[in-house]
Parts: C-alpha cells; structure tokens; sequence
C-alpha cells in the first residue's frame, strides 16, 4: 500500500488550524503519516496540536523557531516516511478523498513523482471557483503552474533534488517544482479537487516580492534575462488587474481566463 506523508507548517495558526488537522485526520485512506512543523507559537496552536496528537498517533509534530516556511518544509521532509509526500499549510484543507484519489494514481503511474490536482479557492469561508493547473510544459519558466496545496511528491524525488531553498521567502514552492521538471521527473495531473485554500497567505500578500523570486529563479536556472523580467512585468499587470477585481467583489469576472472555472463546472465543496 502506498504510504502519504503530509506536512503542516504552522506558525501562530490558531485560527483555521483545527480544519487543517481534520481534513486531513478524517481522509478515508488507512496509510497516512501526518507531520506537523509549528515555528515556535504563541497563540495557542502548540496546543491545539498537542490536543489532536494526545489522541491520534498518526500525528508527529515538533514546535521550535526556524528561519520561514522553506525551513519548515525540510524540516518536514527530514521526518517523512512515506512514499509520497503532500504539503498543506496551516489555513488550507484536503478535499474528502484527496489522499486515496493520490495513492491510487501514483499506483497507477509509478513512472511518475509529481502528482498534481485542482482546487478551489476561497475568500474566507465562501467559495469562489475552481482553479485548475496550466501547462506545465508551456508555463513553468516563468509562474508556477501548479496548485501547491493540491501537489504530491514521491520521497525519491525529493532526496534527488535537495532541499527547499531557505533563502526564498515566497517562491520556494516555484523554484522546487522546476528543478523537478529541469531533473527530467515526470508530472502527472489528476483531473479531481484535492484541495481548498484560501485567499490571504504569504504569496497573496507579498505579489511584488514573489514575482522577483520567480524571476531571480527562472535566470538562475537558465532561463533568457529578456524573457524572465517580461513575464514579470506582464504578470506583475495581470495580479494588480485580479486584485482589483477580487477589490470590488466581481470575481465572476476572473472565469474569464482559462485557469479559473465556475464550481459548478467539476468542484465539488
């Protein structure tokens, strides 16, 4: 049986953290490993974690200060034993199914180790689309092309291309995800929700300092200088109009590009 490990970094996540936990304690797949990484909180969360590993021992978790999400993710990683690995941050939830809906299509696909699906994204707690992946081939050079949430990598891949990089504060998940595609590993899309994420998290807050971390990470893996800082500017534009938008509540008007579909259209809550 294939073996999912998921990590939670957390840092003072008291707030949505208890539906972290159980979206992810009550999955219907047997073979889980959940790991969470708090960075030393002081609002609470240590013990709300404490609670929920007092009596689920699938959950191992250490609290201790690190140096952002990038260290928390190794740190994660380290302490993994599973097959495949998910990463779900403190303010995020899986989908009822996600995690046998992976198992059974990385079963299905051994040749594969990167194992993606879709998700929908919220404003708080209302549900305003579905968000499915773009071309990986196509698009990878210059965004992250990937649902991160709603992204799995085998143990394996992990150990063959090293660490999260420490000294990205943002883009971190951006920089991982093509030196797997420049490594030659294969992706694979599962065409289902695996995952719920909400607006409001470090790369929604900080769209200037993520696109330059897109860029610096495109150009050192090899990607034009020219072609790096137009697709920052160009996407730079495209966030400041989407902001606007979400600004005025008219976010219908984002079903407009081909990444972002009506729930109705194959979501499911």
């Amino acid at each position: 049986m294939i073996t999912v490990s998921i990590i939670t970094p957390s840092f003072n996540s008291s707030g949505y953290l208890r539906e972290t936990i159980e979206s992810v304690l009550s999955q219907d797949y047997p073979a889980i490993e959940y790991i969470i990484v708090d960075g030393g909180s002081t609002d609470g969360t240590v013990e709300i974690i404490r609670e929920y590993a007092d009596r689920d021992k699938r959950i191992t978790w250490i609290s201790e200060p690190d140096s952002g999400i990038a260290d928390a993710f190794n740190k994660g990683i380290s302490m993994a034993s599973g097959d495949i690995i998910g990463i779900l941050n403190s303010d995020d939830r899986y989908a009822p199914e996600a995690l046998r809906t992976v198992a059974a299509a990385v079963a299905a696909h051994p040749e594969c180790d990167v194992f993606h699906g879709n998700m929908l994204r919220y404003q708080g707690d209302a549900p305003l689309f579905l968000l499915k992946p773009s071309d990986v081939e196509r698009n990878i050079w210059h965004e992250m092309p990937l649902n991160h949430p709603a992204t799995f990598v085998t143990h394996k891949a992990y150990r063959q291309v090293g660490h999260f990089d420490t000294g990205l504060k943002i883009a971190m998940d951006y920089d991982m995800m093509l030196r797997l595609h420049t490594a030659g590993f294969c992706f694979w899309h599962i065409d289902e929700v695996l995952a719920h994420m909400r607006y409001g998290g470090a790369s929604d807050a900080g769209v200037l300092a993520g696109l330059v971390e897109v860029f610096r990470v495109s150009v050192r893996q090899g990607y034009p200088r020219w072609k790096a800082s137009f697709w920052m500017v160009r996407n730079g534009l495209l966030r400041s109009v989407k902001n606007i938008i979400r600004g005025m509540g008219l976010h219908y008007l984002l079903r407009i590009h081909p990444k972002f579909h009506s729930i109705s259209k194959g979501g499911r809550l």
